[in-house]
């Protein structure tokens, strides 16, 4: 049997040890001495090249620097395309390669874990039994925590429940060597008031959380003025949206992430407006109205296309990308070979970069993409334009 050691004896055996330090792990003797039976022979059987690799991210003594958090969730290994540099969070990604290289530049990992039948939350029984399974999840998949994505409608006791889950679980992590200083995030709407219909209680969410993770995006989910295409992330709502967290729930700005698109939406224009004059020169598309939590008109009516994506269009067919002062962000025309007309709205460097700012102005935590998959890493120029932009906007 392999001995590794991580500037202390973890795992006692006889046989030669291999010694191996890495500064980003906190290997105190307290630690070591509060590890089970259980959490050693799993450590015996860490995927990496060393078991410090398994343990806890700690960045006890870094320079401390933003938190930039990445959702990860394709399954194949683009994730190797990353900026490494920058991140400090990966989410829901449970490939173990990834898991060693994230945790050999000192970036957690964190795994995916929603209660998803609101009405059981209430039972204590069934939150017990949650917290349970998420903590084996954090441990076996040697994660640094969970992010919860419970995106359910709920108001009243439900909600209540709801925040007592997280402080329960916070209290759970808390008994156990591996999972002591477990990162828990969980994620919010744009604002907080009621959108989709979620009344949560945000400001107990965020003491029980390490931060939320606020998604500024979607945010043509409930429309109740003209049913046109239209930004999925307005600037200006946005930082609204922020400020609300920020002076009416009372929520410090540490705790807040926030959430920005990588990929936008792709709206079909009705029939009767294809044959309209100029439309190129138009800023605007009348989409069929598809109600949404009692709006008339919601951004169902498109359906999301990653950057990526976006960017091969606007190369193989030369689109005019076109610029909405209003909610500074760009938007396309497109015409695809088998009919119909198109309108295009995303995010780019120059729109996200004036997202990022308000990172600096409000004073948050850092940022955080949905997700860094949609870029199309073949296109070296633009996914580096995009990851570089990222660093250029929270340069200290």
């Amino acid at each position: 049997m392999q001995c590794l050691l991580v500037g202390l004896v973890l795992l006692a055996a006889t046989t030669q040890c291999v010694s191996r330090s890495v500064s980003v792990y906190d290997a105190k003797g307290l630690f070591a001495d509060r590890l089970t039976q259980e959490d050693r022979a799993r450590l015996l059987k860490c995927p990496c090249s060393s078991a410090s690799l398994c343990l806890p991210v700690d960045f006890a003594g870094k320079k401390t620097r933003k938190e930039i958090f990445a959702f990860s969730v394709a399954t194949d290994d683009r994730w190797k395309q990353y900026d490494w540099e920058q991140l400090t969070t990966v989410a829901w990604n449970e490939d173990k390669e990834l898991l060693c290289h994230a945790h050999s530049k000192g970036v957690k990992i964190v795994v995916k874990h929603n209660f998803d039948d609101v009405n059981q939350l209430c039972n204590v029984s069934a939150r017990q039994e949650w917290i349970k399974t998420t903590y084996n999840m954090i441990v076996e998949n040697y994660a640094d925590g969970v992010n919860i994505d419970t995106e359910k409608p709920m108001h009243g006791e439900t909600s209540k429940c709801l925040a007592s889950l997280v402080h329960e679980l916070r209290h759970e992590l808390e008994q156990h060597a591996l999972t002591q200083n477990a990162q828990i995030t969980f994620d919010v709407p744009w604002a907080p008031r009621g959108v989709d219909g979620r009344y949560y209680p945000w400001s107990e969410l965020a003491a029980a959380s390490d931060f939320l993770f606020v998604m500024s995006y979607d945010m043509r989910s409930q429309i109740y003025d003209a049913c046109v295409a239209g930004a999925n992330s307005p600037l200006a709502l946005v930082k609204q949206g922020l400020q609300e967290f920020l002076f009416a729930n009372d929520i410090a700005p540490s705790k807040l992430v926030l959430g920005v698109p990588w990929y936008g939406y792709r709206y079909p224009c009705l029939q009767e407006q294809q044959g309209a004059a100029a439309i190129d020169d138009a800023s605007w598309c009348q989409i069929r109205p598809v109600p949404f939590f009692g709006a008339p008109c919601s951004d169902a009516a498109g359906g999301q296309i990653d950057y990526g994506d976006i960017r091969r269009l606007v190369k193989s067919h030369g689109l005019l990308e076109q610029w909405d002062p209003t909610t500074l962000t760009p938007f396309v025309w497109y015409s695809p070979p088998e009919g119909g007309r198109y309108q295009i709205w995303f995010d780019n460097p120059r729109s996200l970069k004036a997202k990022y700012a308000l990172v600096c102005e409000l004073g948050l935590r850092g940022v955080g993409m949905w997700n860094a998959d949609t870029l199309d890493y073949t296109a070296v120029n633009d996914s580096q334009t995009m990851w570089s932009s990222l660093a250029e906007a929270l340069q200290p």
